[in-house]
């Protein structure tokens, strides 16, 4: 059964309308995950970039490491920090040293953030948001130079990331 030049049109029509409305999907999509990946990389990276540098400066008193004590090293360091005026950015979890990056399509991530007089690393953070940071301070990927440096995880999805300051 053939269809009659009108069916063909709307049905043309409707092909041709729903691929717009796809890509138009798509790209805010990517827009969205671009402005969440943004405000990770400004709200928070940057403003504990600057919360280290200012601490650094002023204290200089780092808790001790073991290499094993992730979580309460942290902790202990953002007491610190507080108490000499140099408070780390407000996270959107419930410690200040993690953020929940949670992009449209993609599963969250949670990112943790380890500082260090000089550097900050970051745990959990996918080969996407890598290639973003590492894009976004070196001014291109490469994982093994510039101030962004990478190591990709064992799990062989995530990275863990190191910025330099």
């Amino acid at each position: 059964m053939a269809l009659s030049s009108r069916k063909t049109d709307r049905l043309v029509s409707f092909i041709v309308y729903s691929m717009f409305a796809g890509i138009a999907a798509l790209a805010g999509i990517r827009l969205i995950n671009h402005s969440l990946t943004m405000g990770f990389y400004k709200d928070f990276l940057l403003e504990w970039e600057t919360a280290i540098r200012r601490y650094d400066e002023h204290a200089g008193r780092w808790p001790h490491f073991t290499g094993n004590n992730h979580a309460e090293y942290m902790e202990q360091l953002v007491r610190l920090m507080r108490e000499e005026d140099a408070a780390p950015p407000a996270s959107d979890a419930k410690e200040a040293f993690v953020y929940r990056l949670d992009l449209l399509g993609d599963p969250a991530e949670d990112i943790f953030v380890l500082c260090f007089s000089g550097k900050i690393v970051l745990y959990g953070i996918s080969a996407k948001t890598f290639s973003y940071l590492d894009r976004k301070i070196d001014g291109r990927v490469d994982e093994k130079r510039g101030r962004c440096r990478g190591l990709k995880n064992k799990n062989g999805f995530s990275y863990i990331g190191q910025v330099l300051l």
